[in-house]
């Protein structure tokens, strides 16, 4: 017998109560594990991004920070 048929038979046996419990469990288990998935992207995102580090120019870094506001003071001047 698989473990999901014996959770079932056991449910069945359950109260109310119980099963209300034991479902908002399994949901933040669940929760636990897709928190988990988006942790394991953004590290391998980093890492990606750690690999273009070599091709970085030091001396635009500190253009970067305001690099967004300046594009919109450009794009939004009037003349």
């Amino acid at each position: 017998m698989s473990i999901l048929q014996k959770a079932m038979d056991l449910l069945q046996t359950m109260p109310e109560q119980k099963i209300e419990i034991v479902y908002t469990y399994m949901r933040f288990v669940n929760t636990l594990a897709e928190d988990e998935e988006k942790i394991t992207k953004k590290k391998s995102a980093k890492s990606i991004a750690g690999i273009a580090r070599q091709y970085a120019n030091p001396d635009l870094i500190s253009l970067e920070k305001e690099a967004f506001a300046n594009a919109m003071v450009e794009k939004h001047a009037i003349d």
